[in-house]
């Protein structure tokens, strides 16, 4: 549809300034609209939102939607009101149209519309525009304390029997021998006596014990050999370890962190200005949820990572299955064992990473989830329909009932099969961290489900599948209608691994977070299929400004090498970032 607005400003005043309070901050907006080069006449609906520049620049309001505005005639009126906005700042005015009862996206109308100035008459309520000087003789009663502050010039005062009362910042004169309460910290010349100090200023010539934290920020020199020294060192090449329990710490500079805690831990790299070139942090990640180096702005590391950036997602071929409909897939901790379910009747399993797949026994009926330990023989299976979960410890050769109801809901079990999960939670280690999708939120626990935590970034709406590491660092979730996404640091973060919307139905990922594998219902035009990524044992070499994060046992030493740039000098274990 094409578009075409000419515009009218109006603003309704009435009385002075002053009675402007009363008003509000609305204001009258007429314009004319033109639908396919003909004046426009019906109920139309009208989004406006301001902005500081008439192209690009930011938002200085919410977008405000008019909706079934009338139109006569090409002539329409609407009242706006953005609140106290209007500060003599110049803003344009950005207009989104579209039919009423249309659920389309809002046809914006360019140019942007500058704001003439008559809606600043709001904020003349606060006087701010006066100019000028206020003579001293209209004011009227005593002036606040307040008033004289940041006053700077000369004051003569030559009365000897002024008073002062209170703080007093300046310089007086004579030699201050009348004086009392003196504070001796405001000092600033002169030497004074030995005998004036306290017993706990340490002395040139005498011998000394420090018994407190005392730092040393210049340059000291220790000649005696006898000079023995306990605990840790920081500085030029040395750096000593400092334990960390809880889940965040600022890390310094020449420093090492070991991290204990059982969640995700969290390390802030030094920001720039207690940075100099060759200075090094250090991580070591005992704690079993892992870790995370975040940075600040401007800075970046360079160096080998494993990244879902680089991750090449494979569609397996699908022609030994009985249709593209999938519903849910599951895998041996390598990968190489592989079950699927669908819109078809029975389990199918492949022993070549799904390259072939032939069905599992004898099960009849349609399959709606699958999982299965991390050595691929304990399989899990959950019907379709109304019924109960089926097991089997052969690698689905033959299957036994269980006393669990199905659900509906995606399953899973920990890496030896000795655990059941249903409703929507995902593992793949020994079942102390989960990851659960709930009404489109993904939550994750660290003490077996007794709490849950929201993760920090939702990757998209309408989430229908979700995998985790072991760990939980490592998630791949993918939406209905939507793409596929990874993130490394437990969703801090996210990449898109697809670009086309499908209709994600189930996912599978190993415990260390290399491997995973996800499944789409087929859609109308829209085909389905199952869908595979490795993530090499070789690392990727990228660089990031966003976050590098380990899992328990991992460890890395970063060194500044200048400009912002952190490399590795030293890492043990699969250093991620996304």
């Amino acid at each position: 549809m094409n578009w075409k607005q000419l515009f009218a400003l109006l603003l309704a005043v009435a009385g002075l300034a002053a009675k402007l309070s009363a008003q509000g901050t609305a204001f009258m907006y007429q314009g004319r609209l033109n639908d396919n080069g003909s004046a426009a006449t019906g109920a139309y609906d009208l989004r406006f939102a301001l902005y500081d520049a008439a192209t690009n620049g930011n938002a200085i309001s919410f977008p405000q939607t008019n909706s079934a505005t009338g139109v006569t005639g090409g002539l329409f009126t609407a009242t706006l009101d953005f609140g106290p906005v209007f500060s003599g700042t110049n803003y344009w005015l950005s207009i989104g149209v579209r039919t009423n009862g249309n659920t389309n996206a809002f046809t914006l109308l360019w140019p942007r519309q500058p704001l003439l100035p008559v809606p600043y008459a709001i904020f003349a309520n606060s006087a701010s525009n006066l100019l000028g000087t206020l003579p001293a003789n209209r004011l009227t009663g005593t002036l606040p304390a307040s008033a004289f502050a940041g006053y700077t010039n000369t004051v003569a005062l030559t009365n000897a029997g002024n008073l002062f009362n209170g703080s007093f910042n300046g310089v007086f004169s004579g030699n201050g021998t009348n004086l009392l309460n003196l504070n001796a910290s405001q000092l600033t010349g002169g030497t004074i006596a030995d005998a004036r100090l306290t017993p706990n200023v340490a002395l040139l010539d005498h011998n000394q014990t420090f018994t407190g934290a005392n730092s040393f920020t210049s340059i000291n020199t220790f000649t005696n050999r006898g000079n023995y020294f306990v605990g840790s060192f920081f500085g030029n090449g040395l750096v000593g370890w400092i334990p960390v329990s809880g889940t965040y710490t600022q890390a310094m500079v020449d420093a090492g962190y070991l991290l204990t805690n059982p969640g995700l831990t969290t390390v802030q790299l030094p920001p720039a200005g207690q940075l100099t070139v060759g200075d090094i942090v250090r991580i070591s990640g005992a704690g079993a949820g892992g870790w995370l180096v975040a940075e600040n702005s401007g800075q970046s590391i360079l160096g080998n990572f494993a990244s879902y950036r680089n991750s090449f997602l494979v569609a397996l071929p699908i022609t030994t299955l009985p249709s593209d409909d999938c519903y849910g897939v599951a895998a041996s901790a390598d990968g190489t064992r592989m079950y699927a379910v669908g819109n078809f009747t029975g389990i199918y399993a492949s022993s070549d990473s799904g390259h072939t797949w032939s069905q599992a026994g004898s099960l009849a009926g349609s399959w709606h989830s699958i999982a299965c330990s991390a050595n691929g023989k304990i399989v899990f299976a959950e019907p379709s329909s109304s019924g109960k979960i089926q097991v089997s410890v052969n690698s689905g050769l033959t299957w036994s009932v269980t006393a669990i109801s199905a659900t509906g809901n995606f399953i899973a079990c920990t890496a030896d099969g000795s655990l059941f999960f249903s409703s929507n939670v995902a593992c793949s280690g020994n079942g102390t961290y989960l990851a659960k999708l709930a009404s489109g939120v993904i939550s994750v626990s660290t003490n077996a489900g007794s709490t849950w935590s929201n993760i920090a970034n939702q990757p998209a709406a309408s989430l229908s599948c979700l995998a985790a590491s072991s760990d939980c660092t490592r998630l791949v979730a993918g939406a209905t209608n939507g793409l596929l996404y990874a993130s490394s640091n437990i969703g801090v973060t996210w990449t898109p691994i697809t670009i086309i919307n499908q209709f994600w139905s189930g996912a599978w990922m190993s415990a260390d977070g290399s491997k995973f594998a996800a499944t789409v219902n087929h859609n109308g035009s829209i085909n389905g299929g199952i869908y595979y990524s490795s993530t090499s044992a070789q690392p990727n070499t990228i660089s990031t400004n966003s976050t590098i994060c380990g899992s328990q046992g991992s460890a890395v030493e970063l060194q500044y090498i200048g400009n912002g740039k952190f490399m590795p000098v030293s890492s043990a274990g699969l250093l991620w970032a996304n």
